[in-house]
């Protein structure tokens, strides 16, 4: 274990709820960042007894015991009680490369910042993290910032980072991985994602008929073509390394349950304004 003084000024966000499966993985890659802010929703397994053995300070999530229903109040929840300005936020399964803590760490150690802001690349792997699946195209995601920047979670559900329109951003080649459950049955997919769509319509703002048909049908049928793509090229790429097949036709099904969720809670909605 290093000494105090030469861990990476940055905190760390974690939400957690029975995540003892993944923890300890996601914790040892952080392992050289000065604090781990846990968001625990009311775990009844190892996890607890696991972020105390790292060190981590915990904090609950605001309705322990009960499924999350807005992930963006829950992300900033870790984000207040973060001590550090700096702050990178990881999920429970997910693993931070050694190359982007030693480039955080960089980061965080110089005076002058030109960036607040950062876009970080990820690359999906197996679900031990051995294999790097090849993609068609590099992945970013808004992950790492400074709290003066005055960035904030918002979305319920694919929560992501708001950034003031004056605050500009850099981007980070060194990754951070996301295991994918290749494995995983079609009905306990079905279930969550039910679960996080559902949410989303519950959510969604249409703003007027246009907006509606672009949300509704033309994003997910774009996302469908691209899945639809991805299996093509992948399949006579010939790599070893390629994602499984199992995981697009899954995302392919999200968007056909997005569109049938987006259109009933367009419906009910100016039903309910006619009898109203």
């Amino acid at each position: 274990m290093e000494k105090s003084e030469q861990k990476i000024n940055c905190s760390v966000g974690i939400l957690t709820c029975n995540s003892e499966k993944y923890l300890a993985r996601a914790l040892d890659s952080v392992s050289r960042f000065r604090e781990v802010v846990i968001a625990d929703g009311g775990s009844t397994d190892r996890t607890l007894e696991i972020a105390k053995k790292y060190g981590c300070r915990i904090i609950s999530q605001s309705h322990p015991g009960t499924p999350i229903a807005d992930f963006s109040v829950e992300r900033n929840l870790t984000l207040d009680a973060a001590t550090s300005d700096w702050f990178f936020y990881l999920d429970s399964d997910e693993v931070m490369s050694d190359a982007l803590s030693a480039a955080i760490g960089d980061i965080t150690r110089r005076t002058h910042h030109e960036y607040l802001v950062y876009r970080v690349r990820y690359e999906k792997t197996s679900p031990d993290v051995s294999v790097r699946y090849k993609t068609a195209k590099e992945y970013y995601q808004t992950r790492f910032f400074n709290k003066k920047s005055g960035a904030r979670f918002v979305k319920p559900m694919h929560e992501r980072i708001a950034i003031p329109d004056h605050v500009p951003v850099g981007l980070i080649e060194a990754p951070w991985y996301v295991p994918l459950d290749t494995q995983l049955d079609f009905k306990t997919y079905q279930r969550k994602i039910a679960y996080r769509i559902d949410i989303m319509a519950a959510h969604a703002q249409f703003r007027g008929i246009r907006h509606f048909l672009k949300l509704t049908y033309m994003i997910p049928i774009l996302e469908i073509l691209k899945s639809s793509i991805k299996i093509v090229y992948l399949f006579f790429d010939g790599s070893t390394h390629r994602i499984p097949t199992r995981y697009e036709v899954y995302r392919m099904y999200s968007q056909l349950y997005l569109m049938r969720a987006y259109t009933n809670a367009f419906f009910r909605r100016k039903n309910d304004v006619k009898h109203s």
